[in-house]
């Protein structure tokens, strides 16, 4: 039986993130002379992409506009939260376009709106502890609760990097389905079947969703998989599939099974800076593709959660623990032990790094928990609950979540203490954000921005006064991180004193 258009559907999931680039301390991007003309990376690529994909032009061969298209209308997506802070401040009315595109999504699919949320500031999860999984979540949540004014079906994982543990908060916390590389599956079964199968990303079927089932919990708790292809998705990425739509749209119709009498779905994803930012006018081509090419050969664009709630899911997964999109092996990328992205250079500081930080982190949790356990009755609890003060920073909102929180009435210096070791919690959170790891050496824009999060930690711990030597003793274990070659720097305990640590004492001064 040939395909009908009731029977075929694809999916195109961008995903939009930069990573914080604030100056801890003034809370203003400094000028970044490496993007350019533009005054930092994310001016630029709002420039290049994220505006654009909000209006993408239709234009005919004679390169007259004859519409715009809003991307984001037809295409699953979504933005880091720490960059929609910084996008909603920046570009209010391209901002109100991602909402407004949310918003006809759902009208158009039956409730199930394009955006989803996104673990909060790209912590590799995996590699995260319990605790700050949770954070991670839950921040997640209430700033996709707060924009789009509804409950989110899904969430990002950062370089789609997942462990069981991940799938479980997920799960815990009511979503529906995460994206995943085909090669993150290990063994798939149609439900019913006690033997599993072997899968490759090559064997795998990408054209159905899944279902991983927690078998440590007595309900059998379980949480829907989509693998995106993985071949279409490279071809889209770094292939400039999108320079020509008409192409584009025979390749998405080849991957369909002809003779296949049952609903199939047709996914990539790739970082949604490749519509503009990476391939220059990819956008338009992303438009004209969804728009146009697409429903002309009845394929018909929408997302994971529509497709998902019209299809009850016939077969599970089982995941590769500890796995992501971007790195063959695993989440070593971020933490040591492999050279991915090493650009021919050692990466012996990521381990170093990661190790540092882990300390860090480790001592920070100490002295905030001595710091206020005589002024709350679970710290971690308000934690994750800070997202509140987040996403509304005024003096009314912070007071009222003080009173609702401290156990006795907040007087101006109990409710200074709190607020302190919040934001140093915040810090130690940001200081793990994925970036600083992705490339060959630490002295990168990435890693030192990092470090500075690490070094406005360690300031507001040190005003509790229980901190005797912590910033000693994370330089200490940063010195045997290598800069990159030809660099003046020693190491990493030279970089942390050289290019992250002069904010804070600029700030001093």
């Amino acid at each position: 039986m040939a395909p009908t258009p009731e029977n075929r559907f694809v999916c195109v999931h961008g995903h939009f993130y930069q990573p914080p680039r604030e100056d801890p301390w003034t809370g203003k991007i400094p000028r970044q002379p490496s993007a350019g003309e533009y005054h930092d990376w994310n001016e630029r690529i709002a420039r290049e992409c994220y505006i654009p994909n909000g209006r993408a032009r239709i234009a005919n061969n004679k390169n007259e506009t004859l519409a715009y298209i809003n991307n984001y209308s037809f295409m699953s997506f979504n933005f880091g939260p720490t960059l929609l802070n910084w996008f909603e401040e920046a570009h209010p009315a391209e901002y109100k376009r991602l909402l407004t595109a949310d918003r006809e999504s759902a009208s158009r699919l039956e409730g199930h709106g394009n955006a989803i949320a996104q673990a909060y500031n790209h912590m590799i999860m995996p590699l995260a502890n319990a605790r700050d999984k949770v954070t991670q979540v839950r921040w997640g949540l209430a700033d996709f609760r707060y924009r789009y004014h509804r409950d989110p079906e899904a969430m990002w994982l950062p370089e789609t990097a997942v462990d069981s543990e991940t799938l479980r908060v997920l799960i815990g916390h009511g979503l529906k389905y995460a994206i995943l590389s085909p090669h993150q599956a290990k063994h798939v079964r149609r439900a019913g079947v006690t033997k599993w199968s072997d899968v490759t990303g090559a064997t795998l079927d990408t054209r159905r969703p899944y279902r991983w089932t927690d078998h440590e919990s007595k309900a059998h708790r379980s949480i829907g998989l989509f693998f995106y292809d993985g071949a279409l998705s490279q071809a889209v990425a770094f292939g400039k599939l999108m320079a020509s739509s008409p192409k584009a749209a025979d390749r998405v119709a080849a991957e369909f099974e002809d003779d296949s009498r049952a609903d199939q779905l047709v996914s990539l994803a790739t970082d949604g800076e490749t519509f503009g930012h990476h391939e220059k006018f990819a956008e338009m081509g992303l438009a004209h593709l969804l728009r146009f090419e697409l429903p002309s050969r009845h394929i018909q664009p929408v997302n994971y959660g529509f497709f998902l709630a019209k299809h009850r899911t016939t077969w599970e997964a089982e995941i590769r623990e500890n796995s992501s999109w971007s790195c063959a092996h695993g989440v070593n990328r971020w933490k040591g032990g492999c050279d991915c992205g090493s650009e021919g250079k050692s990466t012996a500081w990521r381990k170093v790094l990661r190790e540092a930080l882990d300390w860090l982190r480790d001592e920070l949790a100490d002295i905030a928990e001595a710091e206020t356990n005589r002024l709350v009755r679970d710290f971690w609890e308000v934690r994750d609950d800070y997202s509140d003060v987040l996403l509304d920073p005024s003096d009314e909102n912070v007071e009222l979540f003080c009173r609702r929180r401290m156990i006795l009435d907040p007087i101006p210096e109990t409710r200074k203490a709190l607020l302190r070791m919040l934001e140093c919690q915040k810090y130690a959170m940001f200081m793990y954000t994925s970036c600083a790891w992705f490339f060959s050496h630490i002295d990168g824009i990435e890693a030192v921005q990092n470090l500075m999060y690490a070094a406005r930690a360690i300031e507001l711990a040190e005003e509790t006064g229980l901190a005797d030597d912590l910033e000693s003793g994370f330089l200490q274990r940063l010195k045997g991180a290598a800069p990159s070659p030809g660099s003046q720097l020693k190491d990493g305990e030279a970089v942390y004193r050289h290019l992250a640590r002069p904010s804070r004492q600029r700030q001093a001064a």
